[in-house]
């Protein structure tokens, strides 16, 4: 039988339906919440931070790809999605750190550090939920450190409100770059893009930017040192040296993968060669019982569209393949924090 562990304690059981844990309240995770509910299924959702919404919480942008709401941001979508989640009769545990995974399809022994203390969640299916964080290196990562004036990836409400008749230095060479470049010089910004090889924009941004006189693109110009001195980043190519009010660093987005490293070896599902976790059309992975749904997986359109879908998805899949599964035990849930 099995049973979860709070504090030490056992929870008093009670019969309930199959447990899916989904780790990850942003839009994949909340999609496969909610329609777990519809399937008959019980999710319990567990996020690290104390927000639900994911990444696009800090996207200030409309959020072009979700049909319905043309000028609604990024946030502004999570916001709304967070308010219909919130409604829905599920558990979610907040600022909930998962600190081991074993067992097999069917029972699952997920081991938690949450604010009340460790608990323990027994669930007959997992869906990884995690999404994508900026990518960086450790140089920017310690320069961020220094100076609020250096930010990583687009998702930043300073990029919209403050930067303003200033100098800028953007690193890298997609949409994401390009379009900022164009954001932050019709605000009166002067803006150089570099890149370390060609510019991997789409044509129109690359267009865009070069009609623009306060936009200058530099292929193949990636600077050889960066360092802070007197609140301004100073860059310096060879024997040149330049200061910029501003670094914008925007090499795309890693996925959030490290958390596979607390699974058990053999609960470990198969990465791709970019790191995504490797899912099916039924976004089931390489072992039993674990699905996986959202940017951190390996899609051709990373949106949040995508997401949603994938989340419903994997809820399906936990639903069709809970009929494979031994017979339904005595479980209980954590109380949310």
């Amino acid at each position: 039988m099995a049973a979860v562990l709070v504090s030490g304690t056992h929870l008093n059981l009670v019969r309930i339906a199959m447990i899916v844990a989904i780790l990850g309240a942003g839009p994949a995770g909340m999609s496969c919440a909610n329609a777990c509910l519809s399937f008959g299924l019980t999710p319990v959702v567990i996020e690290q931070s104390g927000e639900i919404g994911g990444i696009q919480l800090g996207n200030f942008h409309p959020n072009l790809w979700l049909l319905g709401e043309p000028q609604e941001t990024g946030r502004e979508m999570s916001e709304r999605m967070a308010r219909h989640f919130a409604a829905l009769p599920l558990t979610c545990l907040r600022h909930a750190c998962v600190t081991a995974v074993q067992g097999v399809a069917g029972n699952f022994i997920i081991q938690l550090e949450t604010p009340v203390g460790l608990q323990t969640l027994c669930a007959d299916a997992i869906v990884v939920a995690t999404g994508t964080h900026p990518r960086d290196t450790p140089e920017l990562a310690a320069l961020a450190g220094q100076s609020d004036r250096v930010i990583i990836g687009p998702l930043s409400e300073t990029i919209r409100d403050d930067i303003r008749q200033s100098r800028g230095l953007i690193l890298g060479g997609g949409d994401n770059a390009l379009d900022h470049a164009v954001f932050l010089a019709e605000r009166g910004n002067q803006i150089r893009v570099c890149t370390r090889s060609n510019f991997s924009a789409r044509q129109p941004f690359q267009d865009t930017c070069n009609a623009n006189p306060n936009i200058e693109l530099r292929a193949n110009c990636t600077p050889d040192s960066l360092l802070i001195e007197a609140n301004q980043i100073v860059a310096t190519w060879g024997r040149i040296k330049v200061r910029y009010d501003w670094l914008l660093a925007m090499f795309g987005y890693l996925p959030n993968t490290e958390l596979l490293t607390r699974f058990a070896p053999e609960l470990r599902p198969s990465l791709s060669r970019s790191g995504h976790i490797q899912a099916d059309i039924w976004q089931r992975t390489s072992v039993a019982g674990i699905y996986a749904a959202g940017d951190v997986t390996e899609t051709p359109q990373p949106s949040v569209p995508t997401a949603l879908a994938q989340g419903l998805v994997a809820a399906r899949a936990a639903e069709r393949d809970a009929e494979q599964l031994p017979p339904m035990e005595s479980k209980a849930v954590p109380h949310p924090v």
